[in-house]
């Protein structure tokens, strides 16, 4: 089946919504520009000590549970692949067949038969002139802040 191309993502961002906080005289209100997530910060003297989750993630929206459940064993293992590539802020990522099928432990041709399942049921979509570039939907997982590209989107 042949698949619409396009130069720039046709997913829109959804559940994005503006909430106002108030917050005590001595708390700093700040936004983590990372995951977009608002938190308080109070003056802490300089024997704690504050902990840090170094490692990488990606967020995964629990909105879609039905749609993921409901995809074949192999591109199930493609969108897993995909989550773990992704690079932040990105609405793109790189689906080499010859790598996808390395990583995932599946012929060439089942990695090809299980992007075109993904992109029947809209969860890719093929970037205009690219053969291994795909549009994602960031509805459905996003490594990094959406905020921050609605908000590059709309300067």
């Amino acid at each position: 089946m042949k698949h619409e191309e396009y130069l720039n993502s046709p997913y829109r961002i959804m559940g994005v919504s503006e909430r106002s906080f108030m917050t005590k005289s001595d708390e700093t209100l700040t936004v983590d520009p990372v995951t977009g997530e608002y938190y308080t910060m109070k003056k802490v003297s300089k024997d704690k000590k504050v902990l840090n989750d170094d490692l990488v993630y990606t967020k995964l929206y629990q909105d879609n549970l039905i749609q993921l459940v409901g995809l074949s064993h192999s591109a199930l293992k493609v969108v897993l692949y995909a989550m773990c590539s992704v690079k932040p802020l990105q609405q793109t990522v790189i689906l080499n067949i010859p790598d996808v099928a390395l990583a995932c432990s599946i012929a060439n041709s089942t990695v090809y038969n299980s992007i075109g399942e993904l992109l029947d049921k809209k969860m890719l979509s093929k970037k205009l002139g690219s053969n291994i570039e795909y549009w994602f939907d960031p509805n459905i997982f996003f490594n990094g802040n959406r905020l921050r590209v609605l908000g590059s989107n709309h300067s």
